[in-house]
């Protein structure tokens, strides 16, 4: 048995991404070109790669596990032609049994595979043989075919089988089939099995996600998935050895090697000897045909009489990479997965010798040389090789500095050829040119013309304002953008630069683009440190920090500038217009107002509220004398200060204050800081305070004895804000609130009216209708309370509201109220029969054109009973009268007796 033939080695691996950064350091170097070579390199052919000689019976003893294949041979994919692998095909199966399908004769339709990383475009088509499949997939994924047929044999022995199962198309390629898990179903199908491996082999080149097997190293390599079989230490010296290993990762040990294309001993293992055996009796040897295609590019070019010249040196192999070869006139370079031959002349040849050919940052040659205005250049993996026509010298110009070199217009831009290789340059590199200088820094790559490269190196270059970051123009000039500073030339060549702490702080406002724009001038010394002027306002570097001054810039001139009243000590706060910043003691504002400073008591009040941050905003006014004390006036309140304190005081305060006379009128000076609740703002003053609700649609001053009486009642929270202010009346003053009314008789009592009383005063006409409370309330009876008013007496329970008034409150009152023989109401009075009733706990007083009298007990029950004031009795006309044992009350229509023995009788 072989190895897999049976069964299947593991075939998908995972690994994270990482990002493989390519540093190319380049030494200067130089040598004149050859016009002539050039001219030939320029036409020069790219000769095909021929089909490898075949080579019957492998030597087993020429195994060697480090280079099982080069990588030239692994990666040609012009071995074979399509018709060439038919008959290949067709040769090893003559006949296929009866009721089978051999590879000679298998067609399958395909599908459209689009191009990426690791393999051009396959374009799929119906019925595609096995022959035009393989030839294919090895043109579109850069692989030798011969590779592919040894792989079908090897793994399923599909090339020479007469009797294949269908499994065998189905896993063809063993992709997908781990040797420790079921097969991956995505991966079944002849087709898919091909490409698969295929494209699989490459993403193996790419030495990102499978670096474990990576050429050039030396790696401990198994001898059977058996661990206790033991591994012996390989260096694996070609890219298309470790793709052999990362597809079937053990090597034949001696047993397996000795035994030909026998068995060998239980840790045998047979993939990678197959491979190499099959491979040698079919195409010959995997090792031999190194750098042939370079050879046969050198003899399609005329040989050693051509233009390339005789041979200088033996063939190179680069591990993993490819393969050169140097020339009299030219160095040959063939990168595996290619089959391009690139040749480099004169002064590229000279350049890329220089630099480290392809173990530089150029990478491989990509192309011919080419000729551009009288010089020539040369394409590379990464970059190019530009040779000047002045002397024919080369330089390399790579990543990043090409790609700024190329957006600039290369050797047709403004910067010409280059002069230098690229260079160390504090830290990071740079590239001079004809006409100018490319910078290479820590976070851009910037081209600065020959003029600004003088202006920049003479300033002291990276260690004065940085890397250049950008180059662009404003109305005031063309500017240098830095890391740590900006240069501008103005039209008139005026070169001003900003650099240190006036840089962040230029920086920190946005810079030239932001509220400062471009400088006017360069810095110089001020006050505690230096300041430098913008287009948009100044920034100061002093022992207080660096700060820009924009808005506030005319704030500052007309305050007399900074010689006045100092350096910034703070930031510039606000938005939308309104905005002020410290200058030591003072603080200057501004908004649409105007400008205005803010200093002494005023001014500290107003920075530790926050300034133009705050609720206040800007000033609108300068500080004025008021009250025995002084005044200032915000966007959003003021600030008072007299001898006793300092207050902020908001808008929706001012309001109700200024309407109430202001500071010189009865409410005097603030006193205590507002305060804010869920109902809205209050603040106290000498004669008083102003109360206002949240949204501001009710305030007003509250004075003297109402003011007394509404702390008493609950103040703000219970009272909420007045919905007028204090008037007079005939009774005495009044103030009605949200949430209540208080008022002060002239007689000086005075009183709140709050909860269910006030609501219902509210509802039945207020003032004009119950007149002002003449108490406050108070229990009269177990879950009651009255609250007594001019006009009328309001009973509140738990659960109703009652009122009494006119002659039926007059007579309730007489009978003792709710403390009397009637009681509470348990009603409120109605009209009823021409006159009116209201009924209490303990009876029911009655009023019509007869008087006003009471009905109660046991004659009030039988009255009733006999239909009331609409019965058969009518309205009483007199109270109840007691004696000689019995009881009567006179009604319109009779007298109503109850004897001592409970009967009744009218008379």
């Amino acid at each position: 048995m072989t190895e897999r033939i049976s069964g299947l080695a593991a075939r998908i691996f995972t690994a994270s991404l990482a990002t493989i950064a390519l540093v190319a350091s380049l030494a200067l170097a130089g040598a004149p070109t050859s016009a002539s070579a050039a001219d030939a390199a320029v036409a020069a052919p790219q000769a095909a790669v021929s089909a490898i000689d075949l080579r019957p019976a492998a030597d087993m003893s020429l195994f060697r596990p480090g280079n099982i294949i080069s990588d030239e041979v692994f990666f040609d994919s012009t071995t074979m032609t399509e018709g060439q692998i038919d008959s290949f095909l067709k040769g090893k199966v003559s006949k296929c049994q009866s009721g089978y399908t051999c590879l000679r004769d298998f067609r399958q339709n395909t599908a459209t595979r689009t191009a990426d990383t690791y393999c051009d475009t396959y374009t799929g088509a119906s019925s595609e043989s096995a022959a035009r499949i393989l030839s294919k997939v090895a043109t579109a994924c850069g692989l030798n075919p011969q590779v592919l047929i040894v792989m079908l044999e090897k793994e399923q022995g599909l090339i020479t089988h007469t009797w294949p199962s269908d499994w065998r198309y189905t896993i063809a390629m063993g992709q997908g089939c781990p040797d420790t898990a079921a097969c991956d179903t995505r991966y079944y199908g002849f087709f898919n099995q091909v490409y698969g491996a295929a494209r699989q082999l490459k993403i193996y080149s790419q030495n990102k996600y499978f670096t474990y097997y990576a050429p050039g190293k030396t790696w401990n390599i198994r001898y059977n998935p058996n661990a206790s079989c033991g591994s012996s230490p390989v260096y694996i010296q070609n890219q298309a050895t470790a793709n052999l290993y990362y597809y079937t990762p053990y090597q034949p040990n001696a047993a397996a090697l000795r035994a030909g294309a026998g068995e060998g001993d239980s840790c045998s293992a047979y993939g990678n000897r197959n491979f190499f055996r099959f491979f040698t009796d079919w195409f010959g040897s995997t090792t031999t045909q190194r750098g042939a295609a370079i050879t046969r590019f050198w003899q399609d070019s005329g040989g050693a009489s051509g233009w390339i010249g005789g041979s200088t040196g033996a063939m190179t192999e680069w591990p993993g990479r490819g393969w050169s070869q140097r020339f009299e006139n030219a160095d040959l370079y063939l990168k595996n997965g290619t089959t391009a031959v690139q040749a480099t002349v004169g002064g590229t040849r000279t350049e890329y010798r220089a630099v480290g050919e392809a173990n530089s940052g150029l990478g491989w040659p990509a192309g011919a040389v080419s000729r551009a205005f009288g010089g020539w250049y040369q394409d590379f993996d990464s970059g190019r090789i530009y040779v000047r026509p002045s002397d024919g010298r080369g330089f390399a110009v790579a990543p990043p500095i090409s790609d700024t070199y190329e957006k600039a217009g290369n050797v047709t831009g403004t910067l010409g050829w280059p002069s230098t290789r690229a260079y160390s340059f504090s830290g990071g590199a740079r590239q001079d040119f004809a006409g100018g200088s490319i910078f290479q820094g820590p976070t851009a790559t910037t081209a600065l013309s020959a003029a600004w490269t003088t202006v920049y190196t003479k300033a002291g270059g990276v260690a004065s304002v940085g890397w250049p970051t950008a180059v662009a123009k404003v109305d005031a000039g063309q500017y240098v953008q830095f890391t740590a500073g900006l240069m501008l030339r103005t039209s008139a060549n005026d070169r001003f630069t900003v650099r240190g702490e006036i840089y962040r702080g230029y920086a920190a406002a946005g810079g030239i683009s932001g509220a400062l724009g471009a400088p006017i001038n360069n810095e110089k010394a001020t006050t505690g440190g230096f300041m430098q002027r913008f287009e948009g306002g100044s920034v100061f570097a002093t022992t207080s920090g660096t700060f820009a001054v924009t808005a506030l810039s005319k704030a500052l001139t007309a305050a007399g500038t900074s010689s006045t009243v100092g350096p910034p000590t703070g930031p510039q706060v606000g938005s939308n217009g309104s905005y002020s910043q410290d200058f030591g003691a003072t603080t200057l504002t501004t908004s649409k107002s105007g400008n205005y400073a803010v200093a002494g008591v005023i001014g500290r009040q107003y920075r530790s509220l926050g300034a133009a941050n705050s609720y206040l905003g800007a000033a609108v006014g300068p500080e004025k004398k008021v009250a025995g004390g002084v005044m200032q006036q915000f966007q959003g309140g003021r600030i008072y200060c007299s001898t006793s304190t300092t207050v902020d005081v908001p808008a929706s305060i001012v309001m109700p204050l200024d309407a109430a006379g202001g500071v010189q009128g009865r409410l005097g000076m603030p006193t205590g800081a507002f305060q804010t609740t869920e109902r809205g703002k209050s603040q106290s003053f000498q004669g008083g305070e102003v109360w206002v609700n949240a949204d501001r649609s009710a305030s007003g001053a509250i004075v003297g004895a109402i003011l007394n009486t509404a702390r008493a009642a609950g103040g703000f929270a219970a009272l909420g804000a007045p919905t007028s202010v204090e008037r007079e009346e005939a009774s005495g003053w009044i103030q009605p609130f949200e949430s209540g009314v208080v008022t002060v008789a002239r007689t000086g009592f005075a009183t709140a009216v709050t909860g269910a009383v006030w609501k219902n005063y509210r509802d039945n006409g207020k003032v004009d209708a119950y007149g002002f409370a003449t108490g406050p309330l108070a229990t009269v009876a177990t879950g009651w309370k009255a609250q007594p008013f001019e006009k009328v007496t309001v009973y509140v329970g738990s659960s109703a509201t009652y009122v009494t008034r006119g002659y039926i409150r007059t007579v309730h009152l007489q009978q003792g109220g709710a403390g009397g023989v009637l009681g509470i109401p348990v009603k409120n009075e109605y009209a009823t029969a021409g006159g009116f009733r209201q009924d209490f706990t303990g009876g029911s007083i009655l009023v019509s054109a007869k008087g006003g009298f009471v009905t109660r007990g046991a004659i009030r029950a039988e009255w009733l009973r006999r239909g009331g004031e609409k019965g058969s009795l009518g309205w009483p006309i007199e109270n109840e009268r007691s004696g000689d044992g019995q009881w009567s009350q006179r009604f319109e229509k009779g007298t109503l007796v109850l004897s001592a023995d409970g009967s009744f009788r009218v008379q």
